[in-house]
């Protein structure tokens, strides 16, 4: 992406359609997809499908399989910092680390942690610090959207039997989408991880 304007207009569009169902998602995947569609045209494919899905879906039964794959299902926790660093005492430091930097962006998390997925989103559509941006893209959305995207350890289908499709596949496909946006940003260069992100006090709640 070339438009640092318009990596701020997609992330936010991510977050509304990562966080949990509410009215309208199609429309808001449709805009997406035509904001990606000349850079990342894969990504946009894969919107206009969430879109379609959004659309003929009812709200009740969006919320049901947002629930089933994002809440009950551990893999697909939408928690950076929990695919990190599990529960531990780094994870606790990410979030102050975290929360922070979305005090200076005025950036509420509400009943969220502050490493919800569309709660980084939504400051990486703020922040003005493009360093610091390519940072936590690389050390820490890409490794958690990789883990995610692993998902459960399961044994490798029978080709010959049909595969019924997964009631959470579209949001895969979102986080797939998301996943072609950030590998535009991310530097080649790694530094340590997560420094400029973990403060020396735990802690695990936005107040």
């Amino acid at each position: 992406m070339t438009s640092r304007s318009l990596d701020r207009d997609v992330f936010e569009l991510f977050a509304e359609l990562l966080d949990y169902p509410r009215a309208g998602l199609g429309p808001i995947a449709e805009r997406c997809a035509a904001l990606l569609a000349k850079p990342i045209p894969e990504a946009a494919t894969l919107l206009r499908d969430f879109s379609a899905f959004a659309t003929s879906t009812s709200q009740s039964q969006l919320e049901e399989i947002y629930t089933g794959l994002f809440e009950l299902d551990a893999s697909h926790h939408p928690y950076v910092g929990y695919h990190l660093f599990g529960e531990s005492y780094k994870r606790s430091a990410f979030l102050l680390g975290l929360k922070a930097r979305y005090r200076d962006h005025g950036i509420e998390c509400g009943t969220e942690l502050p490493d919800h997925l569309p709660a980084v989103l939504r400051f990486l559509a703020k922040n003005e610090d493009l360093a610091e941006t390519q940072e936590l893209v690389s050390e820490a959305l890409q490794p958690a959207l990789a883990r995610m995207s692993r998902g459960k350890t399961e044994d490798p289908p029978d080709p010959d039997i049909p595969q019924p499709v997964h009631p959470g596949a579209r949001y895969q496909d979102l986080l797939r989408a998301l996943a072609l946006l950030l590998a535009t940003l991310s530097p080649e260069a790694s530094s340590p991880a997560n420094e400029r992100f973990v403060d020396a006090q735990p802690s695990l709640a936005c107040e």
